[in-house]
């Protein structure tokens, strides 16, 4: 049994003064312990400035039932810490904790967190936080528990060996928390987990038809179809940074369809790609 490293994993850069240099992804340990991190995708509105999530404890599985009375879940860490997601994008990643795990096949990962310590915060400096009352302003995280148990999207069961692996938990922020235009916000959790020695990305870059990154742009990556009409099931989305590029790590191996969009313009590109694991595959230049 070695040290197995879970980390939390988000969309966008790792900006916090409470976190260690070692802390901060891409990360391959080099004592054969297993890393799992988290990673989101943006938060898509210009009125939020931060998204905190109170991450509570951290269990996996080799079991894909999530029932209580399912296979015991294995313990891997207690990070009792708030994490700003909308500082992790474009690939960066924080770690979250280690434990020992026995080598195996891990279908299932459980992240409990604390709804009380977390909240969301707008451009203005307003601390939005927990509403029991649906349509209320405030967060309504649509659960009584004191600790929700939050279950990742594990979509082919990573594998543990004795060598340890990194593991990633892609929090998608934009879909989780829907807004009423009230000031309110639903969580419905989006959550991925996945080994990020068999993950790829792709990178690219958004402008405008004179060269300039348009603020109001947005990437989703959907699974790849036959038809050149139709989108497959969204996987992820990201946002590009100040300069125009953007990047969506942590994916299968497979085929994909880039969406880059002009969401002030409502007009959208859309590139076909092959993602290998290990590797980035450059999605090239959307242009509005």
């Amino acid at each position: 049994m070695r040290t197995f490293h879970l980390a939390l994993g988000l969309g966008g850069i790792l900006t916090w003064a409470a976190c260690t240099t070692s802390e901060i992804g891409p990360l391959t340990p080099s004592d054969g312990s297993t890393a799992i991190f988290l990673t989101d995708a943006p938060f898509p509105f210009d009125g939020v400035s931060r998204v905190d999530v109170h991450v509570v404890s951290i269990a996996v599985s080799t079991s894909v039932d999530t029932a209580k009375r399912a296979p015991e879940w294995v313990p891997v860490t207690t990070p009792d810490r708030t994490f700003n997601l909308l500082d992790l994008q474009n690939g960066s990643t924080a770690l979250l904790g280690a434990g020992d795990v026995p080598p195996g096949q891990y279908q299932a990962v459980r992240v409990v967190f604390d709804p009380a310590r977390s909240s969301i915060t707008t451009t203005d400096g307003e601390k939005i936080v927990s509403t029991s009352t649906p349509g209320s302003p405030g967060i309504n995280w649509q659960s009584k528990a004191e600790d929700p148990e939050l279950f990742a999207l594990v979509e082919e069961a990573m594998a543990i060996d004795q060598n340890g692996e990194d593991i990633v938990i892609d929090f998608d922020v934009g879909r989780s928390f829907l807004y009423d235009d009230n000031g309110g916000f639903t969580f419905i959790p989006w959550l991925r987990a996945i080994t990020r020695a068999g993950s790829g990305a792709v990178a690219g870059t958004v402008r405008g038809a004179d060269g300039n990154p348009i603020p109001s742009s947005v990437v989703s990556v959907h699974y790849g179809t036959d038809s050149l009409v139709a989108l497959g099931p969204l996987v992820a989305t990201t946002r590009p940074t100040a300069d125009g590029r953007f990047k969506a790590s942590f994916l299968r191996p497979g085929r994909y369809q880039v969406v880059a969009e002009d969401l002030r313009r409502n007009t959208t590109a859309v590139k076909g790609v092959v993602v290998e694991a290990g590797e980035t595959v450059d999605a090239g230049d959307f242009r509005f």
